[in-house]
């Protein structure tokens, strides 16, 4: 570590997620999102995060970053600010644990233990106050520290042979060493829990719970540091690497994750009797994604699971865990593979949880019921009128929060730039929306939110404004042309001109990398769209991407005629800004265009309607909302032709396009 190496950050909020992308989750909330491109460092990836509240209450997350941990007051937890970044050496893997009033910061890179004062935090100090590097300390995969002993552990160290490894910290800021687990008596120490026994048979006992990989789990006595002994080694079903674990309340029962199973089966143990734990049962989250990190706290657990995001289950019955929510930090895909969720910390006493990922960083959600509930008695309108378009929505404070009244706002963007407009109250519950005066034939965006008396701000959709709902102004509707692309409806894939030699338009159930979408946006049973090349399954992010050129896919004629208010729409994903690191292709992202054009002559000529990028709204991927009005550019006519053009300039980025669900209205 380079002592003093903090980067002070200006105020930085980022309350919303990048345009155009959606978590699913069910029972849990975001409230935040920082990206990678957030952060002043500049990471190319992240890794663990932790939690700490100062001595005013104030709530901060610290979040593991290539090449610095980030200092993040969550205070408000809607309104994220990064106060620092403390620069370590670059590593794809670091881990900081909290003691008292200082943080301990390790990483696989090299530089030692970090130690950092946080008496100061609220001011935005928060300056490395020493270095650990006794007995030869250069690097490790973490560090576990028992509060009650004042001991701090390392975890898979370049000492002793990754095997644990003790340092008295009574002095935070100057760490003794007191022992290692000898050979014969441990394993290579992947993660670890450590606590100290106050009361019952093993009271006075210092105990650690060691995850060794392919040996499972280990229990030592640590209580002697000059002699820690392993009190028992027990191995599972599906063994194949012990990465971590986490004790219930009352240390009857360990949570293990095994991170390379396959299986996504969390093994439960009963550890009362030390010497002989028992696997009692596993459970699962019903998907393949891998889990990674699992903590309990207060009758719940809390998993990170690569994939899958964060999965929340009730453990009422300790030995039974049920599905309570989940975050889904990674939508792409729910299968098996490294992207994704990597750490979460469920310990904050405001109720919030944060999520690592390693490709989008930085989480801020709330598990439970929503405090402010939204329903439309009439169902979201699709459709409203042009003159006085207006709709009704009932808003109500739940889970013991209160509605603030005048609160409710409709926000809308005719196409000029979002405004807000407050909401009507009706009487009871129920509020009122009325639009300014809109075009016939227009599309508009649209969201509603409201802010409880504790000052919480909720929108619908709970994501908004990066997910809005999305209406056209007129009387009526009639679709002329619809296609799910469910069928082979002739559309055409080429046309004189195309160079791309992969990623050329297919359609097909889309298999998901980080660029492609794992789903078509048919709602169920709906599974196939177009999409510009298929890799193979649990492939790279450049499999099948665009290369070469331009790739169009062309739709069927469709007559138009006297429609003078026809509305072409589409949901398009489109991903060009991703930064493949360490490899040719990837690292020219945000160069390439994507265009939609209209036709009125059967392509004899053409229009451009849509030019998404090359950066901007639009082009990180999700599936995104585009409508035109046709009479905007051309005259309606019976030789309607649309063309989607996507194209790799350079041959050195990853393009990834698909489109669904296409209607003129």
């Amino acid at each position: 570590m380079r002592a003093g190496s903090v980067v002070a950050a200006l105020s930085l909020a980022l309350a919303v997620p990048a345009a155009g992308e959606e978590f699913p989750s069910q029972d849990v909330r975001l409230l935040s999102h920082i990206a990678l491109d957030g952060f002043p460092s500049n990471p190319t990836r992240a890794n663990d995060c932790w939690g700490y509240v100062s001595g005013s209450g104030r709530e901060y997350a610290f979040m593991g970053l290539k090449p610095a941990l980030a200092v993040i007051d969550i205070t408000n937890p809607t309104l994220p600010v990064i106060i620092a970044e403390i620069a370590h050496d670059p590593s794809n893997w670091s881990d900081v644990k909290v003691f008292g009033d200082h943080a301990y910061l390790i990483n696989e890179a090299g530089g030692g233990v970090a130690i950092i004062d946080l008496s100061d935090i609220d001011n935005g100090n928060v300056p490395i106050v020493a270095t650990l590097t006794d007995q030869g300390l250069d690097r490790g995969h973490n560090v576990a520290i028992d509060a009650v002993s004042e001991f701090l552990y390392l975890c898979g160290s370049n000492l002793n042979n990754g095997r644990l490894a003790a340092y008295d910290i009574a002095d935070p800021t100057a760490p003794v060493f007191a022992g290692f687990v000898i050979e014969t008596e441990g394993e290579y120490c992947h993660d670890a829990e450590v606590v100290t026994y106050t009361t019952g048979p093993n009271a006075g006992r210092q105990i650690c719970f060691a995850c060794v990989g392919s040996f499972g789990l280990d229990i030592y006595d640590v209580t002697d540091k000059s002699n820690m002994v392993r009190v028992s080694q027990t191995q599972y079903p599906n063994l194949s690497f012990a990465h971590q674990a986490s004790l219930s309340t009352d240390r009857q029962y360990l949570y293990l994750n095994d991170e390379l199973d396959d299986v996504n089966e969390t093994v439960i143990f009963d550890v009362s009797d030390l010497a002989n734990p028992v696997l009692v049962t596993t459970y699962s989250s019903g998907i393949t994604a891998g889990d990674h990190d699992v903590y309990y706290h207060d009758g719940f657990i809390y998993e990170a699971d690569y994939r899958g995001g964060m999965r929340v289950f009730d453990a009422t019955d300790p030995t039974n865990p049920v599905p309570a929510g989940f975050f889904d930090t990674w939508p792409d895909s729910d299968g098996p593979g490294f992207d994704g969720a990597w750490g979460v910390y469920p310990f904050f006493p405001s109720g919030n949880v944060i999520i690592s990922d390693k490709q989008r960083a930085f989480f801020v959600v709330r598990p439970g019921p929503a405090p402010i509930a939204f329903e439309f008695p009439d169902g979201v309108p699709d459709l409203i009128g042009p003159a006085v378009p207006a709709f009704t929505v009932e808003i109500v404070g739940q889970d013991g929060f209160t509605l603030d009244p005048a609160s409710p706002m409709l926000h809308y963007d005719d196409g000029a730039g979002f405004v807000a407009v407050p909401l009507t109250p009706l009487g009871g519950d129920m509020y009122g929306a009325v639009f300014g005066p809109i075009d016939c034939a227009s599309s508009v965006e649209f969201y509603v939110s409201a802010v409880t008396t504790s000052g919480w701000v909720l929108t619908d959709p709970a994501s908004a404004p990066s997910a809005i709902y999305m209406a056209l102004t007129g009387l009526d509707t009639t679709v002329q042309f619809a296609d799910d692309l469910e069928a082979d409806g002739m559309w055409t894939v080429g046309k004189p001109g195309d160079t791309a030699f992969a990623g050329v338009w297919t359609r097909v159930d889309p298999l998901g990398t980080p660029s492609q979408p794992e789903n078509d946006h048919t709602p169920d049973p709906g599974s196939d769209c177009y999409v510009t090349g298929q890799g193979m399954e649990f492939g790279g992010i450049g499999d099948a991407d665009v290369d070469g050129g331009n790739t169009t896919l062309r739709s069927p004629l469709f007559d138009l005629t006297g429609a003078d208010d026809a509305v072409i729409s589409f949901w398009l994903w489109y991903s060009n800004d991703f930064l493949q690191v360490d490899a040719d292709e990837g690292n020219q992202p945000s160069e390439d265009v994507f265009r939609v054009d209209i036709s009125g002559d059967h392509g004899g000529s053409w229009s451009n309607a849509v030019t998404i990028g090359p950066s901007g709204e639009g082009t990180t991927g999700g599936w995104v909302f585009y409508s035109f009005r046709v009479s905007d550019f051309l005259e309606p006519t019976t030789q309607m032709v649309v063309r989607f053009v996507a194209q790799d300039v350079g041959n050195l980025s990853i393009v990834e396009a698909a489109m669904d669900d296409f209607t003129a209205t």
